[in-house]
C-alpha cells in the first residue's frame, strides 16, 4: 500500500524558520526512496506565498523552491461546504483544513496509507469523528518518520530538524494552556511519535496478504497457460479450471489487434459482447459454490482480463459514436481496475472517461479525472504530461487559473527533459481530442507538439503533425475559438523555442494558415448530376470523420476532411451512422452529386460542399483496432 502525506501550511512555517539549507535534497531522495508523495490544496499554496527559508542563504520563497515536490490537488467547494456542514459550525476547521481532510479521505480511498501532517489538534478530532479514514501527526513527527526512512547523514539532519520543530509545538500549546485543555494535545503529539514503530499484528497481517497476492499470482499464470508450483495449484483446487475461461477474453483482443481496423463496429461489439457474456455465465456457475474467500481470489485473478474486454468495449461505444455506453462501459473498467494489481489500469480507465467528460463539457469533471490519472502515474512513475496537460485545459476552461498554471509548470518540466517524448504524448492527446469533436483544443495541443518535433528534428513527425493541424483547423468552428480564449496564452509556458527552430516552426505554421484559408474557399466545381465518386475522392484516398451532426428527424450530416479537397460534407437522410471522428470514410461503387453549402452550413461546420451518395450502402466507415485494445495486452 502506497503511503503518502497530506500536509498543511502550519507545517511548511515551520520548515521555513527551522529547515537548515540541503533540506530539501533530502527530503528529495527520502520520498523517492520510499516511493512516497506529498500532497496539497491550492488553500495551502495561499496560505505559504510569503513564507521564505529563514536559514539559507538569499532567503529564497519556500513554495517556489519546493513546489515541484508537491502534488497539488482541487477539492470542490461543495464537498468543503458538506463537511462542514456535518461536523458542525462551531466545530469544523477552516477551510483549507477542510479540504485537506477531504483530500486525505478520498487518498486513503484510492488505497493509499494517508497521513494528514498538522499540529492542528481539532482535524485530529474532527477526522476521527466523522471517519475519514487516515492518521494525523504533528510536523515533528511527520520529520521524524522521514529521518526514520533516511541514511545516516539524513537521519541526523532531519532528527535534530524534528527536536527543534517539536519545542515550537510544545511551547505553542504550552501557551494556549488558558483557551483550551492543553493535556489530549500533549497526550495526542507523544503517542503519534510513538506510534512510528510498525505493531507486531499488522507485521503479521501483511504475511497474509503476501501469501494470498502468491495464490493469486499463481492463479493468474495458471489462466495464461504457465507452469505453477505442484504446492500452490493445490492449494488454489479447482479454481484454475473454473477461471480458465477468461483467458478467451485476451485472446479475442489479440485477434482485434492484429487485424489492424475494422469495417463493422456493431459486428465488432456484439461479438465482444457476446463472448462476455459467456465468459462471465461460465464462470459464475463454477464459482457460485465455493466460499467467499475463493470466490475473492477468482474474481481478483480474473480481473485484469475483465479489465480489459470493459476498456475495448467503451472504445467501441465511442468509436460507434455512443458516448454514453463508451462512458459506462469505461466507470466499469475503472472499478473492475480497482481489483488489479495495476495501478496503470486504473489510471488509463480514468483517463478515457476524463476524455468523455470534456466531451461533455463538464470541466470539472474531466479536471478530477485527468488529476487523479496523475496521482496514479506518479505512483508508477509512468509519464505525467497527459493527464497534466489536459488538467490544466480543463481548469483553464472551468476558470480556475492558478491551478492550471500549477498544472502547466510541471508539465513544462516534463516537457524539457525529452523533448522528443513530448512529442509523442502531445500528438497523442491531440488526436484523442479531434476523436471527441474538440478540435479547438487539439489544435493547442498539436501547437506544443509541432515546436517540440521541431527542436527535436522529427521530419516524420512535422509532416504528420502538419496534417492533422490541417485536419483541425478546417473542423474548428468559430464559436470553439471563442470557448478556449486565453488557453493558446497558458500554453504558451509549456514549451520556449528560439533560433533557428522558432523560424522554422513559424514557418510551418504560416503554410498551414495559407493551405486552411485556401481550403475554406467554396468548391470550384459542384455538379447536380450523378458522377462517379472517383471524380472528386480518388480511389485509395479516404475521408476522414471530424463531426457528426444529427438532426431530430435522425437524419445525418457527416463532415469530413481531406488532404487535397478540405471539410466536405456527406448527407445520409437514413441516418443510422455507427462511427466517430477519426473514423476513415470510404466511398466504394457509386455515383455523387456535389452541392455548394448553405450560408448556415457553411458557418457552422467550415464545409466547401455537400455530397449526396446514390447508393449509401457504398459507403464503409473504418476504424483503427489497435487504438481499441488496452496498451497492456
Amino acid at each position: 500500500m502506497a503511503s503518502v502525506w497530506v500536509v498543511d501550511s502550519n507545517c511548511f512555517i515551520h520548515v521555513g524558520s527551522m529547515a537548515p539549507n540541503g533540506f530539501l535534497a533530502d527530503l528529495k531522495k527520502i520520498l523517492e526512496a520510499e516511493n512516497s508523495s506529498l500532497y496539497v490544496t491550492p488553500g495551502v499554496h495561499g496560505e505559504i506565498k510569503t513564507v521564505r527559508f529563514q536559514r539559507w542563504p538569499g532567503q529564497p520563497n519556500l513554495l517556489e523552491e519546493i513546489r515541484d515536490l508537491l502534488i497539488t490537488v482541487t477539492v470542490d467547494e461543495a464537498e468543503v461546504k458538506a463537511l462542514a456542514k456535518h461536523i458542525g459550525e462551531k466545530a469544523s476547521p477552516q477551510d483549507v483544513d477542510l479540504s485537506l481532510m477531504i483530500l486525505g479521505s478520498k487518498l486513503a480511498h484510492e488505497g493509499h496509507k494517508v497521513t494528514l501532517v498538522s499540529d492542528d489538534y481539532k482535524m485530529t478530532t474532527t477526522g476521527e469523528k466523522v471517519n475519514l479514514n487516515f492518521e494525523t501527526c504533528p510536523p515533528s513527527t511527520f520529520l521524524q518518520r522521514l529521518a526514520d526512512s533516511g541514511n545516516s547523514g539524513q537521519r541526523t539532519r532531519m532528527r535534530s530538524l524534528s527536536r527543534r520543530v517539536r519545542a515550537a509545538e510544545m511551547r505553542y500549546a504550552i501557551s494556549r494552556a488558558g483557551q483550551y485543555d492543553v493535556q489530549a494535545k500533549l497526550t495526542w503529539m507523544v503517542d503519534s511519535l510513538l506510534s512510528s514503530r510498525v505493531a507486531l499484528a499488522e507485521e503479521t497481517e501483511e504475511v497474509t496478504e503476501v501469501d494470498e497476492g502468491k495464490l493469486i499470482s499463481g492463479l493468474i499464470r495458471s489462466i495464461r497457460g504457465e507452469k505453477v508450483k505442484k504446492s500452490t495449484m493445490n492449494k488454489l483446487g479447482s479454481l484454475p479450471e473454473i477461471c480458465s475461461p477468461v483467458a478467451k477474453l485476451d485472446a479475442h483482443l489479440s485477434s482485434m489487434l492484429n487485424d489492424g481496423s475494422s469495417e463493422d463496429l456493431k459486428q465488432a461489439y456484439d461479438a465482444s459482447i457476446e463472448l462476455l457474456s459467456e465468459v462471465l455465465e461460465v464462470t459464475g456457475l463454477g464459482l457460485a459454490p465455493l466460499g467467499e474467500e475463493l470466490a475473492e481470489l477468482a474474481h481478483r485473478a480474473m480481473s485484469g482480463s475483465l479489465y480489459r474486454m470493459e476498456s475495448a468495449l467503451g472504445m467501441l461505444s465511442k468509436m460507434s459514436g455512443n458516448l454514453k455506453l463508451s462512458k459506462l462501459h469505461l466507470s466499469r473498467a475503472l472499478s473492475i481496475a480497482t481489483l488489479v494489481d495495476d495501478v496503470g489500469a486504473e489510471m488509463r480507465a480514468m483517463h478515457q472517461l476524463g476524455l468523455l467528460a470534456l466531451a461533455a463539457k463538464n470541466w470539472n469533471r474531466a479536471a478530477m479525472l485527468f488529476e487523479a490519472a496523475d496521482r496514479q502515474a506518479q505512483t508508477i512513475g509512468a509519464n505525467r504530461l497527459g493527464h497534466l496537460i489536459l488538467a490544466a485545459a480543463a481548469r483553464h476552461i472551468d476558470g480556475d487559473e492558478d491551478l492550471a498554471k500549477a498544472h502547466t509548470k510541471s508539465a513544462s518540466s516534463i516537457v524539457s527533459e525529452d523533448k522528443s517524448e513530448a512529442t509523442h504524448v502531445l500528438t497523442n492527446v491531440g488526436n484523442s481530442l479531434l476523436a471527441i469533436d474538440c478540435p479547438g483544443l487539439a489544435i493547442e495541443i498539436l501547437d506544443e507538439a509541432m515546436e517540440c518535433a521541431t527542436e527535436s528534428k522529427q521530419s516524420d513527425r512535422m509532416e504528420m503533425l502538419a496534417e492533422m493541424l490541417l485536419l483541425a483547423n478546417t473542423a474548428m468552428t468559430e464559436k470553439e475559438q471563442m470557448q478556449y480564449e486565453g488557453l493558446r496564452q497558458l500554453l504558451d509556458g509549456l514549451n520556449t523555442i528560439s533560433g533557428d527552430a522558432s523560424k522554422q516552426f513559424e514557418t510551418q505554421i504560416s503554410e498551414i494558415d495559407e493551405k486552411t484559408e485556401e481550403l475554406s474557399k467554396p468548391l470550384d466545381e459542384t455538379w447536380k448530376e450523378w458522377q462517379p465518386a472517383s471524380k472528386l475522392v480518388p480511389k485509395g484516398s479516404p475521408l476522414t470523420i471530424v463531426r457528426i451532426d444529427e438532426d431530430d428527424d435522425g437524419r445525418v450530416l457527416l463532415v469530413s476532411h481531406h488532404t487535397e479537397i478540405g471539410a466536405i460534407g456527406l448527407w445520409l437522410p437514413e441516418g443510422g451512422v455507427e462511427a466517430s471522428p477519426g473514423s476513415l470514410i470510404e466511398i466504394h461503387e457509386s455515383r455523387i452529386k456535389v452541392a455548394p453549402p448553405t450560408n448556415e452550413l457553411r458557418d457552422i461546420h467550415n464545409i466547401r460542399g455537400i455530397i449526396a451518395v446514390e447508393n449509401p450502402e457504398a459507403i464503409s466507415f473504418i476504424a483503427k483496432t489497435e487504438e481499441i485494445v488496452d496498451e497492456e495486452v
